[in-house]
């Protein structure tokens, strides 16, 4: 009886983690673990998920004050890899700018994903601004 019911906790737990998007053990996973850290004001996990200049941005972050921001996502992360390195980008709400798509830059470092770089995607706001006409008329 022992037996049965550890072999069933192990199969449900493979189970749980498989329908997890990936874990933290992919880029989505990352990206996604990492969003979260910085909405609840968790920047010592976020730091774990952290490297290069996101590592700065955080410790600033930290230096701050570290308060939630209370953003969640919008939709999936979505990730381009090429070996060790990946592109994502996703969606983040904000109560106060509403949604803005964001750009992370990610890393293997000892075998995790890391991300290594983040910024809001401003190429939109760029577009908008070439459709103005300057001078007034």
């Amino acid at each position: 009886m022992k037996l049965r019911t550890l072999v069933l906790g192990a199969v449900l737990g493979l189970v749980m983690t498989a329908c997890n998007g990936g874990g933290a053990d992919s880029p989505e996973g990352t990206t996604e673990a990492f969003v979260k850290a910085l909405s609840e004001g968790d920047c010592d996990k976020a730091l774990t998920l952290a490297t290069g200049s996101a590592e700065e941005q955080v410790k600033g972050t930290k230096d701050a004050g570290c308060e939630a921001t209370k953003e969640e996502l919008v939709g999936e992360v979505t990730c381009e890899t090429e070996g060790e390195k990946s592109t994502c980008s996703c969606t983040i709400k904000n109560q106060l700018l509403g949604e803005n798509k964001y750009n992370y830059e990610l890393e293997k470092v000892d075998g995790a994903w890391k991300v290594s770089s983040y910024q809001k995607d401003m190429s939109g706001m760029m577009d908008g601004l070439g459709d103005m006409e300057l001078g007034g008329e």
